[in-house]
C-alpha cells in the first residue's frame, strides 16, 4: 500500500527521447521555411514556379552566370539541405498522427518520403547547371540540359516530386485533423497549401504562389512542432501493468 504513495505517476522522459522530439520539431518547421527561401532565391526569379524553366535554357544559363556568387552559394546550400530536412519533416508529421490515424499518416509519410529523396536529383541538376553556366554560354550545354530533362528517369523523378509532396501534405493534414493533435485551422492550412503551390501556381505561372503555399505550411507546422515537443510516451502493457500493481 505504501508503494503507491512513493511511486511517481509519471516516468521521466529519457534525454534521447527529448532530443528525438526536438529534432523532428525542428525539421517540421525548417522544411517549409527552407523551400520558401529556395524559391525566393531562384536565379530565374520568384515568378518562375518551375525553377528553373528549361523551356528557355539559354536564358537560364545566362541568368545563372550573372547571379551574385554569394547568393548562388546560399541557393546551392539550400538545395543540398532540402532532401534531408524535407523528408524528415514528413516523417515527423506522420508520427504525430500515427496513433489515431495510422493509414492516412502512413500513406502521407510515404508520399513525402518519395518526394523528398527526389530532391537529391534536383540538387544535382542545379549544381551541374550552375557549373556549366560558370564555364560559358556554350550551346552544347543547352543541348545536354534539354536531353537530361527529357529522359524518362528525370521525368519520373519530377512526377514523384510534384505528386508526392502535394499529396503528402493533403493526407497528413487530414490525418492530423482526425488525430486532433493540432488545431483544425493548422491542419486545414496544410491541405489548402497543396493546390496553391501546385495546380494554381503552375496554372497561372506565378512563382509567388509557390512561396505562399510553403508559408501556409509553415504557419500550420508551428502547432505541429509544438505538439511534437509536448508529445507524451505511449505506455506499453508491461509499464501499465507495473503501475497498476504499484497502485494496488
Amino acid at each position: 500500500m505504501a508503494l503507491s504513495s512513493t511511486q511517481p505517476n509519471q516516468v521521466s522522459v529519457p534525454v534521447y527521447r527529448k532530443l528525438h522530439r526536438a529534432f523532428f520539431a525542428l525539421c517540421i518547421v525548417l522544411a517549409p521555411l527552407i523551400l520558401s527561401a529556395w524559391f525566393a532565391l531562384c536565379p530565374t526569379g520568384v515568378g518562375d514556379p518551375a525553377c528553373p524553366d528549361q523551356a528557355r535554357s539559354l536564358a537560364v544559363f545566362a541568368v545563372f552566370r550573372s547571379t551574385n556568387p554569394q547568393l548562388m552559394q546560399v541557393f546551392l546550400f539550400l538545395s543540398l539541405v532540402v532532401p534531408y530536412v524535407y523528408t524528415l519533416s514528413y516523417i515527423g508529421l506522420g508520427l504525430l498522427a500515427m496513433k489515431r490515424s495510422p493509414w492516412l499518416a502512413t500513406f502521407g509519410m510515404a508520399c513525402g518520403f518519395a518526394a523528398g529523396i527526389v530532391w537529391a536529383a534536383i540538387a544535382d541538376s542545379i549544381t551541374m547547371l550552375d557549373s556549366m553556366a560558370r564555364i560559358g554560354l556554350n550551346p552544347l550545354f543547352v543541348t545536354v540540359e534539354n536531353h537530361y530533362y527529357s529522359t524518362w528517369m528525370v521525368l519520373t523523378f519530377g512526377a514523384f516530386w510534384v505528386i508526392g509532396h502535394q499529396l503528402g501534405y493533403v493526407l497528413l493534414g487530414i490525418a492530423l485533423a482526425r488525430a486532433r493533435v493540432i488545431p483544425l485551422w493548422a491542419a486545414s492550412l496544410m491541405v489548402v497549401a497543396a493546390p496553391v503551390m501546385g495546380p494554381i501556381a503552375y496554372g497561372t505561372n506565378q512563382g509567388l504562389l509557390q512561396i505562399l503555399g510553403y508559408m501556409l505550411v509553415l504557419v500550420g507546422s508551428i502547432p505541429a512542432a509544438l505538439a511534437m515537443l509536448k508529445r507524451k510516451d505511449e505506455q506499453g502493457p508491461v509499464r501499465a501493468g507495473v503501475e497498476r500493481v504499484a497502485a494496488s
